[in-house]
């Protein structure tokens, strides 16, 4: 599997998961306690906010880490 394959993955993946997080983690903090109510993960909404902003800067630093690489590895 060459490297740009790999890349791509990566990148679909990371571009998937940052969608489902943002969908999931609502303004509405009613919102939120029914999205995350079936996976009890969670002691309280303000917590889980806090987290799920949290997953969303390290995956969307991951994705821009990982955007960098792909365009520095293409010119060696």
């Amino acid at each position: 599997m060459s490297n740009v394959n790999i890349f791509s993955i990566l990148s679909i993946i990371l571009n998937f998961s940052l969608v489902l997080i943002i969908l999931v983690r609502s303004p509405n903090e009613q919102s939120l306690q029914e999205n995350l109510d079936p996976f009890k993960l969670f002691e309280s909404s303000s917590r889980a906010e806090k987290s799920i902003d949290k997953l969303i800067q390290i995956l969307t630093i991951l994705y821009f880490v990982l955007a960098l690489v792909y365009t520095i590895q293409r010119y060696f």
